[in-house]
C-alpha cells in the first residue's frame, strides 16, 4: 500500500511586486487612453478637409451666378440702348429727309409749300391737335408773311370747333392763323369734332401776302392721315 508524500514547495514573494503591478496596470491604461484618444481625434479630424473644400465650392458658385446676373443686366441695358439708337436715327432721319425736302425742294413752280399734316389724338375721343408746317420753296432770305386757314369737312350734325393750341376754351369760329416766316413755320390748331361728327377731309389754305402775293391749298383725307401715321395717340 503506496502512501502519499506530501511536498512542501517555498516561494519567495518580492516584498515590492504589487507595486511593478500597479504600475504596469498604470502603464497599460495610459497606452489605452493616448490611443483610444488619438483615433477619436483622428476621426473628428478627417472630414474637416471635405468640409472646407465644400464650402469653397459654394463661395465659387455664389461668386458665378452674381457675375451671371450682373452680365444679364448688362446685356439688358446694352439691348436697349441698341433699341433706343434705332429709335434716334430713324427719327435723325426722317429730320434729315424733312430739311433736305426744305433746302432742295421739288415744287419750284409755287413760293411756299405746306407739308402733310400731322393729327394727335388728346385725352378724350373728340379734340385733336393738328400740326401743319409750311416752308419757302425758293432761295433767298425774304421773309414771307400770310396766314393758314384750316378747314375740316365732314358728315354729321354740328361743325367741328378750331382754337389755338394751348387756348382749348378760347375757340376761333375763323380757325386762320397769321403766318410770318423766313425759311419755316410749324402752326398748331386744336380741333374738337362735335358728337357723331366723322370728319372726311382737312384742308389747308395759305393765303400769301407778301413778299408775294399767292394762294396755296391743300386737302388730305382724315383717315388717311391716320393711317399713315400722321395721326397718333398723345
Amino acid at each position: 500500500m503506496s502512501r502519499h508524500q506530501h511536498r512542501t514547495v517555498v516561494k519567495r514573494i518580492h516584498p515590492h511586486a504589487w507595486r511593478w503591478r500597479l504600475l504596469g496596470a498604470i502603464v497599460l491604461l495610459s497606452s489605452c487612453f493616448a490611443a483610444g484618444a488619438w483615433w477619436g481625434q483622428r476621426l473628428a479630424s478627417g472630414p474637416a478637409p471635405l468640409t472646407d473644400q465644400s464650402t469653397a465650392l459654394r463661395d465659387q458658385i455664389s461668386q458665378l451666378q452674381l457675375q451671371a446676373e450682373a452680365d444679364q443686366q448688362t446685356l439688358n441695358e446694352l439691348r436697349d440702348d441698341l433699341r433706343q439708337q434705332a429709335a434716334d436715327i430713324g427719327a435723325l432721319e426722317d429730320m434729315l429727309a424733312f430739311y433736305r425736302a426744305v433746302l432742295a425742294p421739288e415744287e419750284v413752280d409755287v413760293p411756299a409749300v405746306i407739308r402733310p399734316p400731322e393729327l394727335v389724338k388728346l385725352d378724350d375721343t373728340s379734340r385733336w391737335r393738328l400740326s401743319v408746317v409750311i416752308h419757302r420753296s425758293e432761295e433767298g432770305d425774304a421773309v414771307y408773311r400770310g396766314q393758314l386757314s384750316v378747314i375740316v369737312r365732314g358728315e354729321g350734325p354740328g361743325e367741328p370747333v378750331l382754337s389755338t393750341f394751348g387756348e382749348v376754351d378760347s375757340a376761333t369760329t375763323s380757325g386762320v392763323l397769321p403766318l410770318r416766316f423766313r425759311y419755316l413755320q410749324e402752326l398748331q390748331v386744336v380741333i374738337s369734332l362735335p358728337e357723331a361728327f366723322l370728319p372726311e377731309t382737312i384742308e389747308s389754305v395759305v393765303t400769301l401776302t407778301g413778299p408775294v402775293r399767292r394762294t396755296l391749298r391743300r386737302s388730305d383725307r382724315w383717315q388717311d392721315l391716320v393711317n399713315s401715321g400722321h395721326g397718333a395717340q398723345l
